[in-house]
């Protein structure tokens, strides 16, 4: 029933710029860039990075218009080398909120959030 290529995040931003400068600084592939959107890659997602502003969609504007981004969302991304995305991270801007820890499952991770709220776990 699903394709392989349909599934993507849509995820809002208040700065374009700022989250493209962001995503670039810790070298995430950068698929697609204008005015009012970027398409970010992080291992297998695909996150595109909507302008809150320009929702098309009256539907939708209810989550375009809140502000607590990523509330109750955690988005779980390996990494080869977890020291050194934790540093690439920090020195990105990127607010970690947790140090790199030892989890259940034997591997290890730590917890950041984005210029835009959103929060993601860092794997390995």
């Amino acid at each position: 029933m699903f394709t392989t290529e349909s599934a993507f995040h849509v995820l809002y931003s208040e700065n374009i710029d700022k989250t493209h400068d962001f995503y670039q600084k810790i070298s995430s592939e950068i698929k697609e860039k204008t005015s009012d959107k970027v398409v970010v890659q992080l291992g297998d997602y695909d996150l595109h990075f909507v302008l809150n502003s320009t929702e098309p969609f009256a539907e939708y504007q209810y989550v375009a218009e809140k502000k607590d981004y990523g509330n109750g969302i955690l988005f779980y991304v390996g990494v080869e080398n977890i020291d050194a995305a934790f540093t690439l991270i920090k020195e990105a801007g990127g607010a970690t909120k947790s140090e790199i820890k030892d989890n259940h499952w034997g591997a290890r991770e730590f917890l950041f959030e984005d210029p835009n709220g959103y929060k993601f776990v860092i794997y390995q």
